[in-house]
């Protein structure tokens, strides 16, 4: 079974709950990249063992683990399958300036 590689570019409430979901999907390999100085290390920090919860109103709730929480994006996957930037419209052009070399 192919592996689904997924950035999710970000570092608030949205990408919280992505995180959970997304990686707690079969075969999914989730990287989040997280720009705000000091963002990604506070939300690595703040990773259980066991992933974080993702509560889901209509059905089981699911706990998730990203694989990867960085500020680098020369960290980041190459051959990515989604890239999702969860974050406000003014940042996306300091996300696409980061991730052009990559």
């Amino acid at each position: 079974m192919s592996v689904s590689k997924v950035l999710l570019c970000g570092g608030g409430n949205a990408i919280h709950v992505l995180s959970s979901y997304v990686s707690s999907k079969p075969n999914t390999h989730v990287t989040v990249l997280s720009l705000f100085p000091g963002e990604a290390e506070k939300l690595r920090n703040a990773i259980p063992p066991e992933g974080v919860r993702c509560i889901n109103d209509l059905g089981e709730d699911v706990y998730g683990k990203p694989d990867l929480v960085t500020d680098k994006p020369e960290e980041i996957p190459c051959d990515l399958d989604l890239v999702i930037f969860a974050l406000p419209s003014f940042t996306h052009e300091m996300y696409l300036k980061a991730l052009k070399p990559f």
